[in-house]
């Protein structure tokens, strides 16, 4: 890896390509459980429309979850590397967000604590780093 930008670009690409799978998580969760809210979709495969069964829910949180968190490293991320920080410091950080951010999906999906929470304290701690070093490089 050359630059943060580089780690930058390959941080960002899993996380969305992880928010693209978990959006693939849902439909396969919803097929399984044959639950279908948009009447369209009920018709379409022949079943009932319905309230969202859990499991669906779950994975709906988990990714609203992921969603959630990834904005903010897109934006602060972004910022962070046009900082020009070590190589080691942008892979400490960006990494770092990127390994618990994926775990926390797998923890979410499991119904795993207290893993879920610490991977989430653990990410948001690693782009609060990054956005003190953003504003401290713009004072």
């Amino acid at each position: 890896m050359e630059n943060a930008s580089t780690i930058y670009a390959l941080c960002a690409a899993i996380l969305g390509a992880q928010l693209i799978l978990i959006a693939f998580w849902t439909g396969t969760v919803r097929v399984k459980r044959k639950v279908y809210i948009n009447p369209e979709d009920a018709t379409f495969n022949k079943a009932d429309q319905g309230d969202d069964h859990p499991d669906v829910l779950r994975v709906k949180r988990a990714h609203q979850n992921a969603l959630e968190n990834a904005v903010p490293f897109f934006a602060i991320g972004a910022l962070y590397a046009a900082t020009s920080p070590s190589k080691t410091a942008a892979l400490a950080y960006m990494g770092t967000f990127t390994v618990v951010r994926v775990l926390h999906t797998f923890f979410y999906l499991g119904g795993k604590q207290p893993f879920r929470t610490l991977c989430f304290a653990i990410g948001a701690l690693a782009t609060l780093g990054m956005a003190q070093h953003v504003i401290r490089a713009a004072l």
